[in-house]
């Protein structure tokens, strides 16, 4: 295996510039000062990760993709004792990290685990009995109090709750004139993707012109979900002559210039983002851009915060559409708010918290 010098950060997932994975990466690497960043991704990502500082890519094979590889790279760095973090963790890994231990008669306490979620899936629910040694010995990694609390529950006695790592703007935001409707991130229903596609097909009806750009990139590296490819042809037939649309994913300057002057709708379904940080949300507001979210998620909870949008009780769109007209009946207020929560949560949020965890 690639030497790692302080900590290898397993991925395989990863095969672009876009999505989390790349972002959690990025943010975690542009804070190393003498540390460097061993990452097991997929090869796709390689040229991209050669670009980003405080990182080195391991060539270590085999590199598919495949769960198997991901499984003998895990067993690896148990075996050798090499500190490692599984960037997005669930009980397939807990069980991956208790096998190797048990084969190799030791104690994983070099295993870093980041929860996005506690594990609760039925897939879930087959691995975790495999997992003893790991809820024992580990480090599971969260980004809310609710989820390490839900983690403590299941048993884990090494638990630690740390912002999500996220890069503010290198320029602290000014608040921009509104110019258009963003939904950024791959087209996912449980993000609202029905909602923006009924809102689209009501103002085709009525006239109405505002700019809304949706992203309409796959779901999935290769497919939509077969709901969400329903969802994104009608909303491409809607004839809302405001719609523009983008089936591939932005790179970074791309992706962050979309938030200039956006209003960000993110009316997310509040079962799975209840206790889920929204890398987009947070994006968002680090780069002065209101949101629209829906209340009782972790994006709603930041939006009432800081006044930075509005939230919506009911997932529907004629409650998003009167939020949207609150917001920009008074723009210059919340574009203002936006820009003042950018500051206090880039503090908050700076990956070097996560990063003095780790190591």
């Amino acid at each position: 295996m690639t030497s790692c010098n302080n900590l290898l950060i397993i991925e395989p997932n990863l095969r672009n510039h876009s999505g989390h994975y790349a972002e959690f990466v990025r943010a975690v690497g542009s804070r190393s000062k003498n540390e460097v960043l061993d990452v097991y991704a997929h090869p796709d990502a390689d040229d991209m990760l050669r670009e980003m500082p405080g990182v080195q890519v391991c060539t270590d094979e085999p590199r598919t993709g495949h769960p198997l590889a991901e499984w003998c790279t895990i067993a690896r760095a148990v075996r050798n004792e090499t500190p490692f973090l599984i960037l997005t963790s669930d009980g397939r890994h807990s069980a991956a990290v208790a096998i190797a231990a048990t084969v190799n008669s030791s104690k994983p306490e070099k295993a870093h685990l980041f929860f996005h979620r506690a594990p609760s899936t039925l897939r879930d629910r087959f691995f975790l009995p495999f997992a003893a040694l790991t809820k024992k010995y580990a480090l599971a990694i969260t980004s809310t109090e609710i989820v390490a609390a839900e983690l403590r529950t299941d048993g884990w006695l090494r638990v630690v709750s740390v912002p999500y790592p996220a890069l503010g703007a290198a320029v602290p935001p000014q608040p921009a004139a509104f110019s258009h409707l963003l939904m950024a991130g791959a087209a996912r229903l449980n993000k609202g993707l029905d909602i923006i596609t009924e809102l689209a097909e009501q103002w085709a009806t009525e006239g109405r012109t505002i700019p809304l750009f949706v992203q309409v990139s796959k779901k999935h590296a290769a497919k939509h979900g077969r709901r969400e490819a329903v969802a994104v042809e009608t909303l491409l037939s809607s004839g809302y002559s405001g719609l523009v649309t983008d089936e591939n994913p932005p790179d970074r300057s791309e992706y962050l210039k979309r938030f200039e002057g956006a209003l960000v709708l993110a009316p997310y379904n509040q079962e799975h983002f209840a206790s889920q940080v929204s890398g987009i949300v947070l994006d968002a507001l680090l780069h002065g851009a209101p949101v629209i979210a829906t209340h009782g998620t972790w994006a709603g909870d930041q939006v009432e915060r800081f006044g930075a949008g509005m939230t919506i009780a009911e997932r529907r769109p004629a409650a998003l559409i009167a939020a949207i007209d609150k917001v920009l009946a008074d723009w210059t207020t919340y574009a203002a708010n936006a820009c003042a929560a950018a500051q206090i949560l880039a503090q908050k949020h700076d990956p070097r918290h996560l990063l003095d965890v780790l190591l």
